[in-house]
């Protein structure tokens, strides 16, 4: 999913979760936090923080050709 298509379904999720917000939690709690909720999750969503990174190999295990197993 490239960012055009995550910011597409960042918009359309704020448009849901207002329509939510608006029926069911409005009594509660004002509508700012629908915002504070929709940014908690787009910045979630598009910057991942707890992905595992890929280590990228290190020189010495580059250089070395796959071990095959004999039998």
């Amino acid at each position: 999913m490239n960012i055009g298509d995550k910011l597409t379904w960042a918009y359309r999720l704020l448009f849901i979760l207002m329509l939510v917000w608006l029926r069911f939690i409005e009594q509660y709690i004002t509508i700012w936090g629908v915002w504070v909720v929709w940014a908690i999750i787009v910045f979630f969503w598009l910057f991942n923080p707890f992905k595992k990174r890929k280590t990228p190999p290190t020189s010495s295990q580059a250089d070395q050709p796959p071990l095959i197993d004999v039998k």
